[in-house]
């Protein structure tokens, strides 16, 4: 995959739509010093080229009533891989999970109405995987994009 030049108005269009996804093309436009439609031109190429990958919303989980986040890191019995995998893709309270290389396989965040939902959550895995789990106290540095 080659390499995505971006100029300062591709990355402050990226900036402001970062900050909110559903900002007005006269807004954006405003804000990287370009017509609205160079704006629409300009999301479009970067779409095109991959930088873009979508947009969206962020949900506040509290309002949901989860007070709690969960970072879950799974070992899976030998043989027991693919079970865990689709155990994880099937429990709706992991809202993210990625695969990683060293003893863990899995690391997987899980969002919790309370401490009591950790062990429902984590039940169906004992004779599966072996689990390490920390509670997420804060996000000190909250998801960002990378440099460009």
């Amino acid at each position: 995959m080659k390499k995505a030049a971006l100029d300062a108005r591709d990355r402050a269009i990226i900036d402001a739509l970062l900050e909110d996804s559903r900002a007005s093309q006269q807004s954006l436009a405003a804000r990287a010093g370009i017509t609205a439609p160079a704006v629409r031109e300009r999301i479009r190429r970067l779409e095109d080229e991959g930088v873009i990958e979508g947009f969206t919303i962020e949900v506040a989980t509290r309002s949901l009533g989860y007070t709690l986040e969960a970072i879950v890191r799974i070992e899976p019995l030998p043989g027991k891989l693919h079970i865990v995998e689709r155990a994880l893709q099937d429990t709706p309270e992991v809202i993210q999970c990625d695969t990683v290389t060293g003893d863990d396989c899995f690391i997987a965040r899980m969002v919790l109405r309370d401490i009591q939902d950790l062990n429902r959550l984590l039940e169906p895995l004992h004779d599966k995987a072996r689990t390490n789990t920390n509670i997420v106290k804060g996000n000190p540095v909250p998801r960002r994009r990378p440099p460009f």
